[in-house]
Formats: C-alpha cells, structure tokens, sequence
C-alpha cells in the first residue's frame, strides 16, 4: 500500500513530480493545440492562395478571349468564332454537362466561360465624322482551383473603325526622319514605339498621335536627336479650319539644353527636371517628367470651348494595342487543317477537293474577289477568275494583263537580273467585260521568293477608275503613273510592298541606270509591309514606307491616302538603301485624305482596326 508522508523532503519531491507531469501534460496539450491550428491555418492560407490564384485564372480568360475576338473581328473570322462558342454552349445546357463549355487556354490550365452580344451595333461619329462601330459583349469566365471555385465577369465593347481613317497606322516601331520639311494631318497611331525627328521641321497637325509602347525623339538605332519636331494642341476636329491652331515643340535633346536629357522631351524623360528641389515643377525652366507633361503640354489650347482631350498618348497613358489583318489574309491560299484545296503538282495549281478535305483555303482577299489573276509558277502563263471562282476567257480581259518584267535595284542587290511582273492596264480593264464588279481585284505569281524572285504586280493607266478598286497582291505592287487622279473614288493598294514609279517611267531601267522622274499624283491608301530598324540597318522610316525607283531630285510626290504598315515584308525584303541606282529622294507631298473621313468613300474591303474598351467588371 502507498504511504503517505506529510511534510519533510519527501513530500515535497512528490509535489515537484505531480506538478511536472502536470505541466508536461499541459505543455503536450498546447503543442497539440499549436500543431492543429497551424494546420487550420494552413488549409485556410491554401484555400485562400486556391481562390486567389482561380481569380486570377477567370480575369486572364477574359483578357485573353477579349483578344481572340478582337484579332477575329479585324481577320473577318468574328462570327465564326462566335458561333462555334455558342454551339458549345447551347450543348452544355442541353445536357447539363459543365464539360462541354467551351475553354481557353491560360497558362496551360483550362477555364470555361460565355460569351454573348448583349445588344444590337451601334455607329458612332468623331466630330470629323470618323465612324466608329460599337459592340457591346459580356463574357464571364468560371475558374477552379483545388476545389475553389470563381467566377469573374466583364462587359466591354468591341471597336472597329476603317484602317484608312488614320493618315498612319503601323503595326510595329513607327520611325520618321524626314530630310525635307515634312507635315503630318490625320490620326498617327503605333502599336509598338515611336521615333520622332527631322533633318528640318516635321509638324504633326493632328489631335492624335498615340504610340501603345513609348515615344522618343530620336533615331530608333542611335541616340540622334535633332531637327524641330512641333505638335498640334488637342481640338475636337484639326480639319475644321475655325478650330484654334496652337502647336507646342516636342524639344530634341539640345533644344533642352541646360538640362541634361538622353533623347530630349520624351519617355526617357521619366524623372523630371526640379531645378531648385523645392518638391515641384512649377517653377521657370523646369519640366514635368514626360508621361505628365504630355498630358498638360498636348492638351485643349487655353480657353478651348470645345471640350478637352490629349493629342500625345503613350502606352503609359493606357494607349492599347489595335488588331489588323494578319498577312495571310493577302496570300492567295494559306496552309488550312481540314481546307478545301491540295496542291497539285502535276498540274502545277491548286485543286478543289471539297471542304475539310484539303490542305489549304483562299486568302481571304482571293477568296472575295471580283476578279483574280493567278500566274503560272514558272511565269508562262495565267488564269483570271470571276467573283464565282469560273474561269474567264481571255478575250474578256480585252488585253489589259501582260506577263513582263523590270529591273527592281532594290531587289536585284547589285544583280542585273529582273523580277517577272503581271502588268495590268486599268484602262483596257474598265473598259472590258471582267472589271470587278465588287471593286476588288486580286493578282499574284505561284512560287514566290525573295529578291528577283519576289514577283509583282504593276498597275498601269490608272488615272481614271473605272469604280471604287481595291487592289491587293501577295507580292509586291508597281503602281505606275498618276493614279485615280480623274473623278476620284476610294481606291487602296494592299500588298508586301508597295512601289511608286512617276509618269516618266518606260521599263527601261538596268542595273547602274537610274532614270528621272517626273512630277505625279497617287489618290490611294497603301497597306504594305517594311523590315525592322537594327542597328547599322534603317529600314527607311514612314518616308519611304513607299518605295521609289528613279531620280525624283526636284520632282514632287503627291499623294493623297493612308499610310498603313500592316506586317513585315515576307518577299520583298531587299534593304533601303539611298542614292546609286536605287533612287534619290522626291519632294514628298504627303496628305491624309479626308475623302476617307466620309464611310461612303472608303474602297471595298477596306481593313479595320479592332480595339476593346471595359465597361464594367465583376
């Protein structure tokens, strides 16, 4: 039996030992206690990190489905794409399957979602009357993670407006360096970088020039900035000649002189200049970092009453990234999974086998056009086509296509040799049977390649049309002599790259000739492509976005249009290069059209650009 002694050292080792284990006792308790909990919060920081990261899963669907739609829209694929979607998920709520929702991809985990049109397109004008048309979609988009589920949603418009309402338009850095004065009217949007300078004065007369990347004034592959570079103040409508004309300079790198800058006022201007560090720009001779005094320098002029707005915008200003047609929509047949055409090789041509059967499709643009020229791959012959896809005979083209060829430097590189041509006499052609009764004509060469092989297509006798004509080629484009100069109509040239040969202009250039040009007029917009700036190569800039051939020295250049760089040339890739039996530059005469400003006057098939814009989110 126990013995219980009552005081002395004996019993007080018997109370160190009970309170012990009672302590240890506790001591497990709080540890259990702290291991649960950290485990509770555990599960919950992982809840939490779940739903956050599904949150962010949803928001990214619904940016990337807002580009999907928005690339669609501008390649003419949107109602396809949406109808596909809404196949899907009319068979989700059929058979109660959340599976057969459609899905985007983001960061390689699938998200479901829907999207619909929640009410009808509206058209809305600028006061220059620039239409914009406006669709409104909601989409919500529906994320699991680890059994977390989110849903996210957002309504935004979808806006597309004519590619030739801009004077320019480039789908990558945007460089102009011009050697004589140069002015600039009309919207001038990038969606990559722009690079603004002038051997003299370049003027942007505009209430737009928009860059989704930065704005520098410089050179793209150096730091040199010079000339005088000046910008219109924001007005409602810079055609309407009552508007208040104020143009404030965009200063080069020694016009902002004391104060040490890398390229002068632009985005490498991020700082500011607080002269005496009081905290503030107000003072004499300081300056607001650049994304800020844009926005004040740029603004309405002082006592406007015709409301407010920012002519210079970057993509820090929240500029976005417009879509265009990619370049395929100007071949004559692009690589299709299930297409309707095979390439034949005994015959030389494309075959019809029936749709999801082939290969290949029509370019959008040899798809829908009221005539079409194809050349035979080893040059000897061609076959026209009406808007049916049937052959048209010979004689109905009342003589106006002939297989030739010219002496391109550009091309040739030091090489004698010719690149082969489809010549086409728009005279000959209106007055025919086998004008395009939908004003768009396409001609192209099977087997194209690079450099005298990048095959052509010269326009010629152009000066009256005959209708509203787009003209559009996979290779490269000669238009040659004054162009839609008589009873103007909406007229566009789209192709890899597009060149301006004068009224002088015989064929009979070679190799170290450079012949004179004379003075002409182009009336059209040019959609075409160019190469990237790297250093020790310029590409030439938006002043020779139009290629010249011959000694334009004291002749002038007219033309009236839209400047448009759609893609990076793929055939006509020869370098700019000046002077020698390449070209020497003209008396640039270069306006934006307001002809285009009016729907009514765009040519046929004219591109558009696609950008989005958020109402609400939830």
């Amino acid at each position: 039996m126990m013995r219980i002694v009552r005081g002395g050292q004996s019993g007080r080792d018997g109370v160190a030992l009970l309170y012990a284990v009672v302590g240890a006792f506790v001591a497990i308790s709080m540890v259990t206690v702290m291991f649960t909990m950290a485990g509770v919060t555990r599960t919950r920081s992982d809840g939490r990190r779940s739903r956050v990261q599904a949150q962010y899963l949803a928001e990214g669907a619904i940016e990337t489905l807002k580009l999907q739609m928005k690339e669609a829209k501008a390649n003419w694929t949107l109602p396809e794409l949406m109808q596909g979607w809404a196949d899907q998920t009319a068979a989700a709520e059929d058979a109660g399957d959340e599976s057969l929702y459609p899905t985007v991809d983001v960061g390689g985990t699938n998200v479901r979602f829907e999207v619909k049109q929640i009410a009808a397109t509206e058209f809305v004008a600028d006061p220059a009357g620039i239409q914009t048309e406006l669709t409104p979609y909601e989409v919500e988009a529906v994320a699991t993670i680890d059994g977390q589920q989110i849903r996210a949603g957002k309504v935004f418009y979808l806006e597309s407006s004519p590619i030739f309402t801009y004077a320019v338009f480039y789908i990558n850095d945007l460089e102009v360096m011009p050697g004589p004065n140069m002015t600039l009217g009309g919207r001038v949007h990038t969606n990559g970088d722009m690079y603004l300078g002038s051997n003299n004065t370049l003027t942007l007369d505009t209430n737009y020039v928009h860059a989704a990347g930065k704005i520098f004034r410089k050179r793209k592959n150096n730091n040199e900035s010079k000339g005088t570079v000046t910008i219109r103040q924001w007005v409602a409508n810079p055609f309407d000649s009552s508007e208040p004309s104020s143009f404030v300079v965009m200063n080069s790198k020694s016009q902002m002189d004391p104060v040490s800058t890398v390229s002068g006022y632009d985005s490498n201007f991020t700082d500011g200049y607080d002269g005496n560090r009081d905290g503030d720009f107000d003072d004499a001779g300081e300056w607001l970092p650049f994304l800020a005094g844009a926005l004040e320098m740029w603004k309405e002029p002082t006592g406007y009453a015709g409301g407010t707005g920012n002519t210079v915008l970057t993509g820090g200003h929240g500029v976005q990234e417009a879509a265009t047609p990619e370049i395929g929509s100007i071949k004559a047949f692009t690589p299709t999974s299930g297409g309707s055409y095979v390439w034949d090789d005994t015959a030389k041509d494309y075959v019809f086998v029936g749709p999801g059967n082939g290969t290949h499709d029509k370019g959008y643009y040899n798809a829908n056009a009221g005539l079409s020229i194809i050349v035979a791959e080893d040059g000897s012959s061609f076959k026209a086509y009406d808007a049916n896809g049937d052959p048209v005979p010979t004689w109905d083209l009342n003589g106006a296509v002939t297989l030739t060829d010219m002496y391109d430097a550009r091309q040739a590189d030091g090489s004698p040799a010719h690149t082969p041509i489809v010549q086409i006499d728009l005279g000959l052609l209106g007055a025919s049977n086998a004008w395009p009764s939908n004003g768009l004509l396409y001609a192209a060469h099977y087997g194209m390649g690079t450099g005298t092989d990048a095959k052509g297509v010269m326009l010629t006798n152009g000066s009256e049309l005959q209708t509203s004509l787009s003209v559009v080629t996979e290779g490269a484009a000669y238009i040659q002599g004054d162009y839609n100069t008589v009873n103007k109509k909406g007229a566009s040239v789209i192709a890899d790259a597009v060149n301006l040969l004068s009224n002088a202009w015989d064929g009979s250039k070679e190799i170290g000739d450079l012949p004179t040009a004379s003075d002409t007029t182009f009336n059209t917009a040019i959609v075409t492509g160019n190469y990237a700036t790297e250093s020790g190569k310029y590409n030439g800039g938006l002043e020779n976005l139009p290629r010249f051939h011959e000694k334009w020295s004291g002749k002038k250049a007219v033309i009236n249009g839209s400047f448009v760089c759609a893609w990076e040339s793929e055939y006509a890739t020869g370098l700019w290069k000046y002077g020698s039996d390449r070209y020497t530059a003209p008396k640039r005469k270069w306006y934006y059209d307001t002809f285009f400003n009016d729907p009514g006057n765009l040519p046929p098939f004219y591109p558009q650009v696609v950008e989005t814009r958020d109402v609400v989110s939830w």
